[in-house]
């Protein structure tokens, strides 16, 4: 059976960079790219579009033709005081554009497209037992010392995961102990097989995502844990560090970039920057040019300060944000209460709000738009809509439950206790602190005590991740199908006991669904999609029926642009990419965004 790739239509995304919106583009219903990767027969290796990379993307790159422009960016998550010196891909402190810009992927999953791009691998193919997953690598391709890429870049960077501890990676879930790759070898220069120790055909997804590394270099490095790799040598758009200062670095275009003429603009230029506010005032006042980051009252604060020349386009297709509740503490615990609570919130009036009414709420299977190949037709199959604003349904639910009034009108916990939990919101989340209190009107509206409690975002996260809270808002999952979704929201794989760290998205409201388990284990031990789509819609009506998270709204990417000085920038009106720079935790989407620019 023969795996098409779908081609991206032109040549051409949580660690800390949340607070996040975007005004949705039209939906787009996801082919089969978006669902888990059909089985295929070693013989029949599926064929990458040339369209995708240009004809000539295999010859020795050309001389470009290419502008003197630098832009200034603002990457989400890069916020700080002073720049220090990273370009480790395996580092969680590295600088934009280390990830996904210097490094490159294997393959690009495109969320806004629903299309899955061949990047430095052109091909791949399933064993007929799933169990053997070969990768063809492209030809042609230099790292920016001029030294060719080849497979055994790729298999030398998953051992190099595998046999270094302390290192991050996309592909660590893989190698990692306890992880479902049993072997990575690359039997010639254009292939590397994976040896899977279990069926587990969503591990696709995170294999693809893993930035590849040079072995001539790194296999020198004593300490990949701390060494900071101050001059990369590395396979992407732009490679060369030709400034570095505490307030500002500039990174050029790779000399020996694999397609030919690409990137068009002569490098990146990072201003230090601490926070969204200051961020704002820099991209009106035209010191940045490309941003990631949340602003209040964009379109009259921001947009209107320059119409001419600054965008602003907010894509909501993959993650809904969430409220949630701690589901080792009473009365979260129980889904009765949880469906009460998301029906005391309105909606409509938290994303007006939050966001200036641009992105929409969110229904009770928690997928947004970038899964519409995967819902359910009809969410009334699903059972009541907890979704929408009902609070004498909600106070009258939770009597029936048993969990009555006091005297003074706060409701007890079954045992007789109050009601009681703090609101952990982030300091600097002005999105999140705007609507803050109308969150704690709605729960008093059901009888609880709130007190609102806000931390700086490493404090947050760190209760977060060892449950050291009561209900929260959250980010959302974005995940590349519906198995990863589902399993970060109520699987006991990712259930850690109080006091124990997970990681973002990873069930930190500690709910598990058992029944949810059984239906992750058929969508992972098959690359038949109609099966993967019946279980994925099984998981939407465990969902709904146990409510272990409350999507609030399709969580937008933020994401601005002054197209002064360069064209080709994505936008709700050429929706061919999220285009918001990452630093960490990025996807290889803003490649695509990165090789699209056209100077003017």
């Amino acid at each position: 059976m023969r795996k098409s790739l779908q081609t991206a239509s032109s040549l051409l995304l949580i660690a800390a960079t949340a607070l996040s919106a975007c005004g949705a583009p039209a939906a787009t219903t996801a082919p089969e790219a978006t669902q888990a990767p059909e089985a295929t027969q070693a013989s029949e290796a599926t064929q990458a579009p040339e369209a995708t990379v240009g004809t000539e993307a295999t010859t020795a790159p050309e001389a470009p033709a290419v502008s003197d422009v630098v832009l200034k960016v603002t990457a989400a998550g890069a916020g700080q005081a002073t720049w220090i010196r990273n370009f480790n891909p395996f580092s969680n402190n590295l600088l934009f554009p280390t990830q996904n810009g210097m490094y490159e992927p294997l393959m690009i999953n495109n969320r806004i497209k629903g299309e899955l791009v061949p990047w430095l691998a052109t091909e791949y193919a399933w064993s007929e037992d799933l169990l053997t997953l070969t990768f063809t690598i492209r030809e042609g391709v230099l790292w920016s010392d001029g030294e060719p890429l080849t497979a055994g870049d790729v298999a030398f960077t998953f051992n190099y995961l595998k046999e270094k501890p302390g290192l991050a990676g996309y592909g660590l879930v893989a190698v990692a102990e306890g992880g479902y790759i049993d072997a990575i070898t690359a039997p010639d220069d254009t292939h590397v097989d994976f040896t899977f120790n279990r069926v587990y055909t969503p591990g696709f997804y995170d294999l693809i995502a893993q930035n590849i590394v040079p072995e001539h270099i790194w296999a020198e490095v004593a300490d990949p844990v701390t060494f900071t790799n101050d001059d990369p040598v590395a396979s992407g758009p732009f490679t060369e560090v030709v400034n570095f200062q505490d307030q500002v670095y500039q990174v050029d275009r790779n000399p020996n970039y694999w397609q030919p003429g690409k990137p068009e603009i002569q490098g990146l230029s990072m201003p230090i920057f601490a926070t969204n506010d200051v961020a704002a005032t820099m991209f009106v006042n035209g010191d940045t040019e490309w941003t990631g980051q949340f602003f209040p009252n964009v379109d009259e604060a921001v947009i209107a300060q320059n119409p001419d020349d600054l965008n602003c386009w907010w894509p909501a297709v993959t993650s809904d944000g969430f409220f949630i509740m701690n589901g080792t503490k009473q009365p979260w615990d129980d889904p009765i209460v949880r469906k009460a609570v998301s029906m005391s919130f309105d909606r409509e009036q938290l994303i007006l709000v939050a966001f200036q009414g641009k992105t929409t709420a969110a229904d009770i299977t928690g997928l947004s738009s970038g899964y519409a190949a995967w819902k359910v037709e009809d969410l009334s199959t699903l059972g009541d809509n907890w979704a929408t604003l009902d609070v004498e349904k909600a106070n009258q639910m939770l009597d029936e439950a048993g969990y009555t009034k006091g005297a003074d009108g706060i409701r007890l916990n079954k045992d007789g206790t109050p009601i009681a939990a703090e609101l952990l919101m982030v300091n600097g989340f002005s999105d999140w602190l705007a609507i803050a209190p109308i969150v704690k009107k709605s729960l008093e509206s059901l009888g609880f005590q709130i007190t609102i409690n806000n931390y700086d975002p490493g404090v947050t996260f760190g209760k977060w991740f060892v449950g050291d809270f009561d209900v929260s808002l959250y980010f959302g999952v974005d995940a590349d199908t519906p198995y990863t979704y589902y399993r970060n929201l109520m699987s006991a794989e990712t259930f850690k006991p109080i006091g124990e760290e997970t990681g973002f998205g990873q069930n930190i409201w500690r709910i598990v669904v058992p029944e949810a388990d059984e239906q992750l284990e058929i969508f992972a031990s098959t690359g038949d999609p109609a099966v993967q789509k019946e279980a994925a819609q099984e998981l939407q009506r465990i969902f709904a029926e146990n409510a272990p998270v409350l999507p609030l709204w399709h969580a937008p990417t933020f994401y601005c642009y002054n197209d002064s000085r360069v064209d080709g920038w994505a936008s709700e009106e050429n929706p061919f990419v999220r285009a918001m720079p990452i630093a960490i935790n990025s996807t290889g989407e803003q490649i695509l965004q990165m090789i699209a620019w056209t100077a003017k």
